[in-house]
Protein backbone atom coordinates (compact mmCIF):
# COMPACT_ATOMS: atom_id res chain seq x y z
CA UNK A 1 0.00 0.00 0.00
CA UNK A 2 0.35 3.78 0.22
CA UNK A 3 1.75 5.42 2.79
CA UNK A 4 0.91 8.58 3.80
CA UNK A 5 4.21 10.62 2.22
CA UNK A 6 3.37 8.82 -0.90
CA UNK A 7 -0.10 9.84 -0.78
CA UNK A 8 0.78 13.28 -0.56
CA UNK A 9 3.63 13.01 -3.36
CA UNK A 10 1.15 11.83 -5.42
CA UNK A 11 -1.47 14.74 -4.73
CA UNK A 12 1.57 17.61 -5.30
CA UNK A 13 2.49 15.99 -8.72
CA UNK A 14 -1.17 15.97 -9.54
CA UNK A 15 -1.53 19.93 -8.23
CA UNK A 16 1.64 20.51 -10.14
CA UNK A 17 0.37 19.32 -13.16
CA UNK A 18 -2.42 21.36 -12.92
CA UNK A 19 -0.70 24.52 -11.86
CA UNK A 20 1.64 24.14 -14.93
CA UNK A 21 -1.94 23.36 -17.25
CA UNK A 22 -3.53 26.61 -15.96
CA UNK A 23 -0.49 28.46 -16.32
CA UNK A 24 -0.16 27.74 -19.95
CA UNK A 25 -4.14 28.54 -20.70
CA UNK A 26 -3.89 32.06 -19.38
CA UNK A 27 -1.02 32.80 -21.60
CA UNK A 28 2.19 31.73 -19.52
CA UNK A 29 1.64 32.90 -15.96
CA UNK A 30 4.66 32.91 -14.64
CA UNK A 31 3.70 32.22 -10.99
CA UNK A 32 1.26 29.35 -12.03
CA UNK A 33 4.07 28.03 -14.25
CA UNK A 34 6.53 28.26 -11.64
CA UNK A 35 4.33 27.18 -8.53
CA UNK A 36 3.64 23.92 -10.82
CA UNK A 37 6.92 23.33 -11.13
CA UNK A 38 7.87 23.56 -6.98
CA UNK A 39 4.52 21.59 -6.60
CA UNK A 40 5.88 19.11 -8.85
CA UNK A 41 9.67 18.86 -8.22
CA UNK A 42 8.07 18.64 -4.32
CA UNK A 43 5.87 16.23 -5.26
CA UNK A 44 8.51 13.84 -7.00
CA UNK A 45 10.43 14.19 -3.89
CA UNK A 46 7.93 12.77 -1.17
CA UNK A 47 6.84 9.90 -3.99
CA UNK A 48 10.33 8.39 -4.52
CA UNK A 49 12.27 10.00 -1.64
CA UNK A 50 14.43 12.87 -1.60
CA UNK A 51 17.76 10.23 -2.17
CA UNK A 52 16.29 8.23 -4.89
CA UNK A 53 14.58 11.82 -7.05
CA UNK A 54 18.04 12.93 -6.34
CA UNK A 55 19.96 10.37 -8.00
CA UNK A 56 17.11 10.24 -10.81
CA UNK A 57 18.15 13.84 -11.82
CA UNK A 58 21.94 13.60 -11.39
CA UNK A 59 21.83 10.36 -13.12
CA UNK A 60 24.72 10.20 -16.30
CA UNK A 61 22.06 9.47 -19.12
CA UNK A 62 19.48 11.75 -17.76
CA UNK A 63 21.86 14.59 -18.06
CA UNK A 64 20.30 16.51 -20.83
CA UNK A 65 16.92 16.53 -19.46
CA UNK A 66 18.14 17.42 -16.40
CA UNK A 67 20.31 20.77 -17.29
CA UNK A 68 16.86 21.81 -19.93
CA UNK A 69 14.07 21.37 -17.08
CA UNK A 70 16.36 22.81 -14.73
CA UNK A 71 17.24 25.72 -16.71
CA UNK A 72 13.83 25.94 -18.44
CA UNK A 73 12.59 26.25 -14.59
CA UNK A 74 15.12 28.94 -14.07
CA UNK A 75 14.25 31.08 -17.18
CA UNK A 76 10.44 30.97 -16.34
CA UNK A 77 11.70 32.45 -12.72
CA UNK A 78 13.60 34.92 -14.50
CA UNK A 79 10.60 36.52 -16.60
CA UNK A 80 11.07 34.48 -20.10
CA UNK A 81 8.21 32.21 -19.67
CA UNK A 82 7.38 30.71 -23.11
CA UNK A 83 11.13 30.07 -23.57
CA UNK A 84 11.35 28.21 -20.19
CA UNK A 85 8.32 26.29 -20.93
CA UNK A 86 9.45 25.12 -24.50
CA UNK A 87 12.68 23.99 -22.61
CA UNK A 88 11.55 22.44 -19.85
CA UNK A 89 9.33 20.12 -22.23
CA UNK A 90 12.01 19.30 -23.68
CA UNK A 91 13.90 18.25 -20.81
CA UNK A 92 10.52 16.43 -19.30
CA UNK A 93 10.40 14.55 -22.69
CA UNK A 94 14.06 13.61 -21.66
CA UNK A 95 13.48 12.49 -18.59
CA UNK A 96 10.19 10.50 -18.94
CA UNK A 97 9.59 9.42 -22.29
CA UNK A 98 10.93 6.07 -21.38
CA UNK A 99 8.15 5.68 -18.73
CA UNK A 100 4.82 6.91 -21.42
CA UNK A 101 4.75 3.33 -22.72
CA UNK A 102 3.98 1.71 -19.66
CA UNK A 103 1.96 4.82 -18.60
CA UNK A 104 0.39 4.25 -21.57
CA UNK A 105 -0.61 0.62 -21.65
CA UNK A 106 -2.05 1.21 -17.92
CA UNK A 107 -4.69 3.40 -19.15
CA UNK A 108 -5.51 1.28 -21.82
CA UNK A 109 -6.20 -1.57 -19.26
CA UNK A 110 -7.41 0.10 -15.63
CA UNK A 111 -9.09 3.30 -17.37
CA UNK A 112 -12.75 2.41 -19.08
CA UNK A 113 -12.89 4.06 -22.18
CA UNK A 114 -9.28 5.30 -22.47
CA UNK A 115 -8.70 2.17 -24.73
CA UNK A 116 -11.32 3.48 -26.97
CA UNK A 117 -10.49 6.64 -27.02
CA UNK A 118 -6.59 6.28 -27.79
CA UNK A 119 -7.60 3.97 -30.30
CA UNK A 120 -8.80 6.85 -32.56
CA UNK A 121 -6.81 8.85 -35.18
CA UNK A 122 -4.51 11.22 -34.18
CA UNK A 123 -4.12 9.46 -30.57
CA UNK A 124 -3.37 5.98 -32.31
CA UNK A 125 -0.76 7.41 -34.21
CA UNK A 126 0.98 9.06 -31.29
CA UNK A 127 0.70 5.92 -29.01
CA UNK A 128 1.93 3.61 -32.06
CA UNK A 129 5.21 6.55 -31.65
CA UNK A 130 5.71 6.30 -28.57
CA UNK A 131 5.56 2.65 -28.33
CA UNK A 132 7.77 2.26 -31.36
CA UNK A 133 10.36 4.67 -30.23
CA UNK A 134 11.38 3.49 -27.00
CA UNK A 135 11.79 -0.77 -28.08
CA UNK A 136 14.52 -2.02 -25.27
CA UNK A 137 17.31 -3.69 -27.09
CA UNK A 138 17.26 -7.20 -27.83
Amino acid sequence: MLDDNKKIGIGLCGIGVVCVTLGVFLLFDRTLLALGNVAFLVGLGLLLGVTKAFKFFVRKEKWKGSTSYFLGISLIVWGWPFAGFLLEMYGIWKLFAAFLPNVINSLKLTVPGASTVLGMWPLSWLCSLINDQRRLPV
